[in-house]
């Protein structure tokens, strides 16, 4: 789309992202997608940066976009930039567990349920960037199978050893997190 969003006449501070919509735009908000196939609103890559003002967008989503990415720290910190202020960012992707993880070749990370602690506040990571979010959600679901049913129980006593000894007999589906960007006094301070 040429003169996207945030182009031209009064950039918008409202926006609500749906980063990677492919074939599920979404009313209400901007599609974005790197590959255009007539259902966006803006072709741009998320890794690369999209022509957008800083602070725009109150809300984003990314469904099942973010295992795709070639770069995903470069696309939590585009993310963080885009974000307005007290602004809520929502991952949905399959955890590494999932067969769903593994089957799409265009697939380039597998992601746990920890992964995306290393861009929060609070996470010994130094080498994510400059910038947090804060983690507002996290939640792991499970097929609703004896298995599903045996890790869901697994998961909720011991997330981590679940995670690291019984994923993989006791798998889950899909990770969903939600996170939010602090308000400029509650930023962390580089350095």
């Amino acid at each position: 789309m040429t003169g996207g969003p945030g182009q031209g006449g009064g950039a918008q501070r409202d926006l609500r992202l749906n980063i990677g919509c492919g074939g599920k735009p979404r009313t209400g908000w901007v599609n974005v997608d790197k590959f255009p196939s007539g259902q966006e609103d803006l072709v741009g890559d998320i890794c690369a940066g999209l022509d957008l003002p800083d602070g725009c967008a109150r809300e984003i989503l990314l469904d099942n976009v973010i295992e795709h990415l070639d770069s995903i720290p470069d696309a939590m910190a585009e993310l963080h930039r885009l974000l307005a202020p007290g602004g809520r960012l929502e991952i949905l992707t399959p955890h590494y567990s999932s067969a769903a993880s593994w089957r799409d070749p265009t697939h380039v990370s597998h992601l746990g349920f920890f992964s995306l602690d290393y861009f929060c506040s609070g996470h010994r990571a130094n080498y994510t960037g400059d910038f947090r979010f804060e983690m507002a959600e996290k939640h792991l679901s499970f097929g609703g199978n004896l298995l599903g049913l045996i890790g869901r129980g697994l998961f909720a006593l011991w997330p981590d050893k679940w995670e690291k000894r019984w994923a993989f007999m006791f798998r889950a589906s899909t990770l969903r997190v939600v996170m939010t960007k602090p308000t400029a006094s509650a930023e962390p301070t580089p350095g």
